[in-house]
């Protein structure tokens, strides 16, 4: 997956605080970085771009960041910020409550209210940037944990956990076309730890915002399924189709037109992947039933045939998709 590399291993030694200072400003806004002992600060970040999501792998020694007034002027204050902790011990503090974490925990935080992180030994950490409207709909708490009192969230926390640490490790392999289904899963669920934390997480009473997150991570994980359909997802779902028709008003397309342009996102990666495909091969791989069908849909999508396409792909000059 294409990505951003940034290291103080470049700068002369007196001058690397000062470089991871910047770098923590370019990606974090209006923040003050204090070293927390005398080394050299050697830290390197890493920043993907996972569909709308930023997830950035930070290696750094012990420091603090801390932002002492309210901002949100910058464009990285219209984000949440979601911290995984990989390796080493930190402290965060927000407003009245503190959370300590250990490798595995994690915290979402709103980081245009004042807040500070203690790194106490050197760290590894994934940092995911969530835009606000992605959870519109919530009441973020002004510290969000994995600290579970209720027994029946802690499964949900630690799976968050699990399916975070386990895209750190694997980002810099993944292939460009995978980022809106990785994102989807991100944000289905982290909306479900809100949703279980607000006590709203049964079948009848749940927020559209998490059903419509749980819909998503249904249908990516049937998309290959030629007989996926609106009907089978309200009989998954426990709803009305009517009702899952309105809770996709919001979206940009249908909850069917979501449907095929996933599928149609699926096959484009796999035609764009080395070794020659069949085209067919690929269309009933991802729950498509007729070769005609499908190829109409591609031209009409991408704007281009997907023959056209392998071609390109063939001969190194194919671009990004342009959907249509």
């Amino acid at each position: 997956m294409d990505h951003q590399y940034f290291s103080t291993h470049g700068e002369h030694l007196a001058d690397r605080a000062a470089a991871w200072e910047r770098i923590n400003r370019n990606y974090f806004g209006d923040l003050g970085v204090d070293a927390l002992d005398d080394g050299p600060v050697d830290a390197e970040l890493s920043a993907f771009n996972v569909g709308p999501l930023r997830m950035l792998r930070i290696s750094a020694p012990p420091h603090r960041v801390h932002r002492e007034r309210i901002c949100s002027e910058l464009p990285m204050d219209a984000l949440y910020k979601l911290v995984l902790q990989l390796k080493g011990h930190a402290e965060i503090r927000q407003g009245e409550r503190s959370f300590h974490l250990h490798p595995g925990d994690w915290s979402l935080y709103d980081p245009r209210v004042p807040y500070s992180v203690t790194n106490f030994e050197r760290l590894d950490l994934l940092v995911v940037q969530v835009p606000r409207e992605l959870l519109r709909g919530f009441k973020v708490p002004s510290l969000h944990t994995c600290e579970a009192t209720a027994s029946s969230v802690v499964g949900l926390y630690a799976v968050l956990s699990s399916f975070l640490r386990s895209l750190s490790e694997q980002l810099p392999g993944l292939p460009n076309g995978v980022g809106q289904p990785l994102s989807e899963t991100v944000i289905g669920l982290l909306a479900s730890t809100l949703a279980a934390y607000q006590g709203e997480a049964s079948e009848h009473t749940t927020l559209p915002s998490v059903l419509r997150a749980r819909v998503k991570q249904y249908v990516h994980a049937h998309l290959a399924e030629s007989d996926l359909s609106i009907e089978r997802i309200a009989l998954a779902m426990r709803c009305s189709k009517r009702y899952l028709h309105r809770v996709f008003e919001d979206e940009n397309c249908s909850l069917d037109r979501y449907i095929w342009q996933t599928r149609l996102e699926r096959c484009h990666a796999d035609l764009s992947a080395p070794g020659r495909k069949m085209i067919s091969e690929v269309a009933f791989a991802w729950g498509f039933n007729s070769s005609a069908h499908f190829c109409r849909m591609f031209k009409s999508h991408f704007g281009e045939a997907p023959r056209e396409f392998q071609r390109r792909v063939a001969a190194g000059t194919a671009a990004l998709p342009l959907a249509h």
